[in-house]
């Protein structure tokens, strides 16, 4: 959604929401967002189903807005 992201294989500490279809810049998907299990913000976003066949690796799988998870300058 807001630049760079990373995907993941794996994920702890966190809620998933409710599956949508989503127009994404790869193609449509079916998504659920996902939530820090403590407070609640929403890091990212889990692919449920990608309908283009090129994007198949990524069901599953797990985006992390770069945004949501490092803090900057430390």
């Amino acid at each position: 959604r807001n630049g760079r992201a990373f995907l993941f294989s794996h994920a702890m500490n966190i809620a998933v929401g409710p599956k949508e279809d989503r127009q994404l810049m790869t193609g449509l998907h079916t998504v659920a967002d996902i939530y820090c299990r403590d407070c609640r913000e929403v890091l990212g976003w889990k692919y449920e189903r990608a309908y283009e066949e090129s994007q198949r690796y990524k069901e599953g799988k797990f985006i992390f807005e770069k945004a949501k998870i490092v803090k900057e300058n430390w």
